[in-house]
């Protein structure tokens, strides 16, 4: 009889037998080419990664999921992949199987060590290898090898298995991965055909979801969609009357097939899989001969992205991270063979902004040397980008632009001129950590001589692009008194910087902001990116039509629906952790499409509208992430996109990201619009307002008798609230050029300083502002601009300007303001209204109310501000005391909400406090001073604070 110690031994050992077994430890795979050197791997494309010589030589692609290795080999060329075996003992069995993708025939050797056993093989078909082995004590070596016989072949290796003990494990082919560091990207050699065709069926699976992580899909699902976007694709080509050949056949009985086989409930997954590589082979070949994509070669640029993820910082040189170049790709669709136009040309750095001539003969583009990446933001603060021209063919290099300065984003204007973005127009942005110089529109000669400023706006713009009909379309962010993350949209100018107006979206919350706009061929739309304020550009690609209206979601076309809008619709990662996520424009909770599933954070950006339908585009599967980091330096490849859904990779370095796909070809030269700019002796022009009254939202009913013409001050400091100029945070500076009359019948008609930003103030007949521009615009020499009210109701029409009652009279010159409104100092405009109506009763001594209104300073302002400036409703950005759209009245002021006329102090004095009775001119003070949101200096130069703030009188402010 057994005891009770022996039975549980039993026991335990029987339960041990069921277990598991302890998995064998397979080390990284090393990836070698006989007598040639292989050099690092790839960095991996969700999963795809590439080994290859140093030079020329066989190439290895091993994938994750399925794990799979193509060895693509040439004559007299091998590719040998080891792996070691540990923690396993006893008899063991290998086993592979290996099919040609391309070649007659190749031969296979599957060796286990050390004893280095062989079973080699030389296949046509499909075959699976086995070999048997015994692991010693410091376990085994599997070697897995490639050879081809007179010509290239390539041949993949799949469901590699180990087999011990009745169980079975998975060969893991692991590759190390290289962390970048401040390094630029290795140079990878070019792809042989093999590994192209590899990598654009990889590029099949992760878009449809085979195998993937998040949202998998199975092959019949896969083909489904394919279909069903492919036969849309189809339909539009026949409504455009392209000829198809017989396409339309073979993609019918494509269909018919997968239709066939979803009724058989036997189908195995052989078979889906091999319908499934044919419908997208189909698919790619209509997308491909679709005569709006051409045949034209592509210009692109190869880039790191910046090293501090914004939108500021992705263009400076200061944030540059090195690697890259510009590049032609030859036969886009057929080849991701390029060349590089500038090889031994410029020193090692980063590129931007590739721009075709419209002869197709030229390229401009911008460049900046940086040999290593920065790790701070204020490291390499003497490089900047500037920009070069070369021809199509890598000849007649010359750099263009020099200086201190930030120049890129460069556009061919038809009258021969560059336009572009540069630093020139000085001055800093004001809401957050810097330096972040603006950078505003720019023109210069040909040969980039005379490079001068033609936007005065006093913070950021970005991508211009030349309509057809000649102006220019960019982007601007225009925050002036409102919240910093909205209101980068779109707005237009003529070449010249002469009648700047909004365009699209400047009251407008999600998307957060629009940038990349390019006019459509044949179009009046135009295809943009709308991308998030805290990352660099990328996101989701929209249509625009301006016809459905100018604000909100209705002029727009989601034509990547895939991709919600980031930052409003979707949270954009930050690092370590968190998101940036302002869904304040966002009206319910977006529904997640799959693929924003499967690839959270995935993103376009760069289009080149070649229709409505169809355009160029970057694309990443990869997360965008905004700042403080940066992005992957791969994350982009080139397709061909349409709004059907269909997206056919073109190019892709799995390395390093390319982006600014342009086709290197001639294209119609916009119109030219001449330049209505006079050599005026006194840099001014004019500006005639319709009708104040015409005024969305509607003003009060009640005369308005003056407009108060205020100049908004560029931020001459870097920082954000470095220097305070007044309570209201991150605001702009301002002073006051004065004021004009407005006629009975609304009309105004003046005369204004030009190459200045100013804003616009509606009066009563007391002088109090009963609505306050908050924006800005600006006047060319010799310019005369006109507008027909205050944000006017966007479906009015102008009337006749002959019966303006103004444009009877000569324009108006400015009356200036009281002093101390320009320069504008706290101390000088209000104080002596108080020193001579109040200090009586609120000194040290006497102190009614508990309030002293002494000037003497107190902190950074003086006494009598920090008492009274609460009183007074500003504008301000941010504030911690509600939604923003109803606490600072956003993104439309309503009238009455800021200033004098919705002061408690001012209506106190109106009421007679005290007895005391202001003089017209002591009101003005007050009011000049409550409308221009209550600041107390002039100036962001802290030396001239100081002096303001002791009430002595300064230049001027330093930028204007």
């Amino acid at each position: 009889m057994l005891s009770i110690l022996s039975l549980l031994s039993i026991l335990i050992v029987s339960a041990s037998a069921d277990q598991d077994p302890v998995p064998p430890q397979f080390g990284p795979a090393v990836v070698t080419f006989g007598e040639t050197a292989a050099a690092p791997a790839s960095r991996p494309s969700c999963g795809f990664s590439l080994i290859s010589a140093r030079e020329d030589g066989p190439q290895v692609v091993i994938t994750a999921k399925p794990v799979t290795m193509l060895a693509v080999v040439r004559p007299n060329e091998v590719a040998q992949v080891e792996i070691t075996i540990r923690q396993i003992t006893g008899p063991f069995e290998i086993s592979a199987d290996v099919q040609p993708t391309a070649g007659d025939q190749a031969e296979v050797c599957l060796a286990l060590g050390p004893d280095w056993k062989e079973h080699v093989v030389s296949v046509q078909g499909g075959t699976t290898l086995r070999l048997a082995g015994q692991a010693g004590p410091q376990g085994a070596t599997l070697r897995l090898s490639t050879r081809t016989g007179n010509a290239e072949g390539a041949v993949r290796w799949s469901a590699i298995r180990l087999t011990s003990g009745g169980h079975s494990f998975d060969v893991p082919l692991a590759l190390p991965v290289r962390e970048l560091g401040l390094d630029p990207p290795p140079i990878l050699p070019p792809m042989r055909p093999a590994v192209e065709r590899a990598l654009i069926e990889w590029d099949w699976r992760m878009q449809d979801g085979i195998e993937t992580e998040r949202e998998p899909r199975t092959y019949a699902a896969a083909i489904k969609q394919t279909l069903e976007r492919g036969t849309k694709l189809i339909e539009r080509l026949q409504s455009l009357e392209v000829a198809m050949g017989d396409w339309p056949d073979r993609w019918l009985r494509l269909r018919q097939r997968w239709h066939d086989l979803s009724a058989d409930a036997a189908t195995d997954a052989a078979t889906w899989e091999s319908l499934w590589r044919e419908v997208h082979r189909a698919r790619r070949a209509i997308a491909l001969a679709n005569p709006a994509v051409g045949a034209n070669p592509l210009a692109f640029i190869k880039r790191v992205p910046s090293a501090f993820s914004h939108q500021l910082t992705q263009y400076y040189g200061s944030d540059a991270r090195p690697g890259g170049g510009l590049f032609v790709l030859e036969s886009p669709g057929v080849s991701m063979q390029c060349r590089q136009l500038t090889t031994g040309k410029l020193p090692l750095g980063s590129y931007q902004h590739p721009e075709v001539s419209f002869d197709g003969r030229h390229l401009l583009f911008a460049f900046c040397p940086v040999e290593k990446a920065p790790t701070d933001r204020e490291m390499h603060g003497q490089l900047h980008y500037h920009l070069y021209q070369v021809a199509a063919d890598g000849t007649e290099l010359k750099q263009l632009t020099s200086g201190p300065y930030d120049d890129f984003a460069p556009r061919y204007l038809p009258s021969g001129k560059i336009l572009f973005l540069s630093t020139r127009r000085r001055g800093f942005h004001r809401c957050g950590r810097g330096p972040c110089p603006v950078y505003t529109l720019t023109v210069a000669n040909a040969d980039g001589s005379d490079p001068h400023t033609i936007s005065y706006h006093e913070t950021h713009e970005w991508d211009p692009a030349i309509m057809h009909d000649g102006r220019v379309i960019y982007t601007r962010w225009d925050y002036v008194d409102r919240h910093a993350v909205h209101y980068q949209q779109l707005w237009s100018t003529r070449p010249d910087g002469t009648d700047v107006r909004i365009f699209y979206g400047n009251n407008t919350l999600n998307p957060i902001g629009v940038w990349e706009a390019r006019p459509v061929p044949n179009s009046h739309q135009v295809m943009a990116t709308a991308a998030a304020h805290h990352a660099m550009t990328a996101g989701s690609i929209i249509l625009i039509d301006t016809t459905r209206g100018l604000d909100g979601l209705a002029p727009i076309t989601r034509l990547t629906p895939d991709a919600l809008f980031p930052e409003s619709e979707a949270p954009v990662r930050r690092k370590p952790e968190g998101y940036w996520h302002n869904p304040v424009g966002v009206h319910g909770t977006p529904d997640l499409p799959p693929a924003a599933a499967r690839w959270p954070g995935h993103c376009y950006r760069s289009p080149y509208p070649l229709a409505e339908d169809f355009f160029l585009a970057a694309y990443s599967f990869d997360p965008l992430i905004g700042e403080p980091t940066s992005n992957v330096p791969n994350m982009f490849g080139i397709y061909l996109v349409d709004r059907f859904g269909n997206k056919e990779l073109l190019y892709r370095d799995l390395n390093i990201g390319s982006l600014w796909p342009v086709p290197l070809a001639p294209r119609p030269v916009p119109m030219n619009i001449p330049s209505i700019q006079a050599k005026a002796p006194q840099p001014e022009g004019t500006f005639f307002l319709q009708n104040v009254h015409a005024s969305w939202p509607a003003l009060p009913d009640e005369p308005i008798t003056h407009l108060r013409i205020v100049q908004i001050l560029p931020k001459s400091t870097p920082h954000y609230n470095n220097p305070p100029i007044g309570l209201a945070p991150a605001s702009p500076g301002r002073q006051v050029l004065g004021t004009v009359p407005v006629a009975a019948d609304g009309s105004a008609y003046f005369r204004a300083p030009a190459g200045i930003p100013l804003s616009f103030q509606a009066l009563d007949r007391q002088g109090r502002a009963v609505q306050t521009m908050r924006s800005l615009t600006y006047l060319q020499p010799g310019e005369t601009a006109s507008c027909i009210g205050c944000h006017e109701p966007r479906t009015s029409a102008p009337r006749q300007h002959g019966s303006a009652a103004s444009l009877q009279h000569p324009p108006s010159v400015i009356e200036p303001g009281p002093e101390g409104s320009k320069p504008f100092s706290y101390p000088r405009l209000v104080q002596p209204v108080l020193d001579t109506h109040c200090v009586r009763c609120h000194n040290d001594q006497r102190h009614d109310g508990d309030i002293v209104l002494t000037g003497e300073p107190q902190g950074h302002f003086s006494r009598s501000y920090n008492a009274l400036a609460p009183w007074v409703p500003y504008s301000a950005w941010p504030r911690s005391d509600g939604d923003f759209r109803i606490v600072n009245s956003e993104p439309l002021t309503h009238p009455d909400t800021f200033g004098a006329r919705a002061s408690r102090l001012m209506e106190l004095l109106l009421q007679g406090h005290q007895e005391v009775r202001l003089s017209a001119a002591d009101l003005e003070r007050l009011i000049t001073w409550m409308d221009t949101n209550a600041l107390f200096y002039g100036t962001f130069d802290p030396k001239d604070q100081a002096r303001q703030q002791q009430g002595s009188l300064i230049a001027g402010p330093k930028i204007e």
